[in-house]
């Protein structure tokens, strides 16, 4: 082959490369990455680019038809289109990730991987309030009593604090915050990519990654420090390591299956697919047994090690720490589940990738029914519904996170189709076929998630490190916090001991203004722009819960969070003045 007839493809390459780029700046906005010096805010640039490349390689390979028939054949832009979403990703998530923990969730994990760390799981209620007998108030987000009601215990499952646990002792809260969301993004996608390949080719795998790592449920996940990703990750490269002959592939997968119901293990039935699809390459049914036995132990070892921690802070190998089965679980969840999850994939899901998703998920029925190799793939996203389906219902589009797994191998359906059509007669058309479509699902996912703020997952989460810092750094050392979304996070980043207004009566409330007065303890109104206003509806619009005098310090967008000391108020009503400190600048 001629050099330049050689050339026309990595050529060709790079124009996809080009304009790939070109089109997620025309629609996301300038790509930015301060640290690696990295500024792209000009599609047209691109797009030129694109043109001059792509119209080389034509002219060099002697038209569009021959590069055609060399891209059908070619690895390459396949391939590439993998790097890119890897890349992308990761600049994404270097870029706009939480760099701090918040909410219930990322705060309770990583409150819980210290514990877990210092080796201190129960620890003893720190008040002890006349009226406010119950220990409940004195759990922040993330922690419950335990079964004395003397101390308080985490929530999580051990499997995501153990690892946030290794990584703070390895490198601290940035590695447990920052890298273990990073690496386990970059192992699903990985994942899917094997598991694609074989059934799909490389066309469908590189669909079905351009697919998941721009919906948006994944990419919000992707940004924080929470379990959902993690959990994916670990079904989807156990799912996908089964499938190989090697014993270090079988090894990989029974630690994953393992790992995967540590974290997550109310989807601990989803190892009857990894067993399946580890039973399926055997040529007899003994050697079945011998490549299935271990991924079953792995998952009853699995199973018993969280009974085990429960039973250690709960008091029963039954008990959660977000309650019984019983309360979880009920069938008649389901016709409301049914609703939520229809209307949160019409407000999280952009329509062409919900077209990909039902349409995938019919042609993954199809393909299991045919074809044995696909039957494991659609055990596990149906096990994956059917279990969240009947479970508790949620409020918020945000919990498609619960399907993650479901959500990845749908597209799969469809990435079978651009197989086939790489080894028909039309084979030259797969590339401009699987361009189209990629761009088809990249790009309006995109746009919804820019819509649904995903992209603001860091100023948005900053202002629970803000906060708690302030309150640890300004505050008087003997406070007391009042917080109920930053019951988790202001604890953690302050050190001082919390308690919740949402769970305490008025007459408790009463009995804590009191206590704090007599024993001299300053009260810290930590509270979100809504929890006022919940605060005078169930305290009374008088005394401090009126909050009715100027806060300390401010976080003033996405989301404002102000805090209040309680002792300005006497001084506000004086005719004194309170200093407002503005905290509105994350750290990069």
């Amino acid at each position: 082959m001629a050099p330049s007839r050689r050339l026309a493809l990595p050529l060709a390459v790079l124009a996809w490369c080009a304009l790939s780029l070109a089109s997620l700046v025309i629609v996301v906005g300038p790509v930015s990455v301060a640290t690696l010096g990295l500024s792209i805010s000009r599609p047209s640039r691109l797009l030129l680019a694109a043109a001059v490349l792509g119209g080389a390689a034509v002219w060099w390979r002697g038209g569009p038809g021959s590069l055609l028939d060399d891209l059908a054949h070619s690895r390459a832009p396949y391939t590439a289109t993998l790097l890119l979403v890897l890349t992308g990703c990761a600049a994404l998530l270097h870029a706009r990730g939480a760099v701090s923990v918040g909410g219930a969730d990322s705060a309770g994990y990583l409150a819980q991987a210290q514990r877990w760390h210092d080796g201190t799981l129960h620890v003893p209620l720190p008040l002890a309030i006349p009226g406010v007998p119950d220990a409940w108030p004195q759990s922040g987000l993330g922690l419950r009593p335990d079964a004395t009601g003397t101390a308080t215990v985490p929530t999580y499952p051990p499997g995501l604090p153990w690892l946030e646990a290794i990584a703070l002792r390895l490198g601290g809260e940035a590695v447990a915050v920052r890298l273990i969301p990073a690496g386990a993004t970059m192992v699903a996608l990985v994942a899917i990519w094997l598991i694609a390949v074989p059934r799909a080719g490389h066309p469908g795998a590189a669909f079905a990654v351009a697919t998941l790592a721009t919906l948006p449920p994944f990419l919000f996940q992707a940004l924080q420090p929470m379990s959902d990703v993690p959990a994916l990750a670990a079904w989807l490269i156990a799912l996908a390591l089964a499938a190989r002959s090697s014993a270090a592939a079988l090894a990989g997968a029974v630690a994953a299956t393992a790992l995967a119901i540590l974290i997550r293990p109310n989807l601990a039935p989803l190892a009857l697919a990894v067993i399946w699809q580890a039973a399926i390459p055997s040529p007899s049914g003994r050697a079945a047994l011998r490549r299935a036995l271990p991924i079953g132990i792995a998952a009853a070892v699995g199973v018993a090690v969280v009974a085990s921690v429960q039973a250690y802070l709960y008091g029963s190998p039954l008990q959660s720490g977000y309650g019984r089965a019983s309360e979880l679980f009920a069938v008649s969840y389901i016709p409301e589940n049914l609703r939520l999850y229809a209307a949160w994939l019409r407000e999280g899901v952009a329509w062409p990738a919900r077209v990909v998703l039902a349409c995938g998920a019919a042609g993954l029925a199809v393909c299991a029914i045919r074809h044995a190799a696909w039957r494991p793939l659609m055990l596990m996203g149906a096990l994956t519904g059917a279990l969240y389906v009947v479970y508790l219902p949620f409020d918020s589009w945000t919990y498609l996170r619960f399907v993650l797994v479901a959500l990845a191998l749908a597209p799969l359906g469809v990435a079978h189709l651009l197989g086939s059509l790489q080894r028909s007669r039309h084979a030259r058309w797969t590339f401009p076929v699987v361009a189209l479509l990629v761009l088809a699902m990249v790009l309006p996912n995109l746009r919804r998630s820019r819509e649904l703020a995903v992209f603001d997952v860091r100023a948005r989460e900053y202002r629970y490190q803000a906060a708690g810092a302030f309150v640890r750094d300004h505050l008087p050392p003997g406070a007391v916090i009042v917080a109920a979304q930053h019951s988790a996070s202001a604890p953690y980043y302050s050190g001082r001991p919390v308690i919740r207004p949402d769970l305490l009566s008025p007459d408790g409330f009463g009995a804590l203004v009191a206590w704090a007065a007599r024993e001299r303890r300053p009260l810290v109104f930590v509270l979100d722009q809504a929890e006022p206003a919940a605060l005078r509806q169930r305290f009374g619009d008088s005394g401090l819960a009126a909050l009715d005098w100027p806060p300390r310090a401010e976080v003033g967008r996405p989301v404002a969070t102000r805090v209040w000391l309680a002792a300005d108020r006497d001084v506000h009503l004086a005719g004194g003045h309170v200093h407002t400190m503005r905290l509105n600048e994350p750290p990069r």
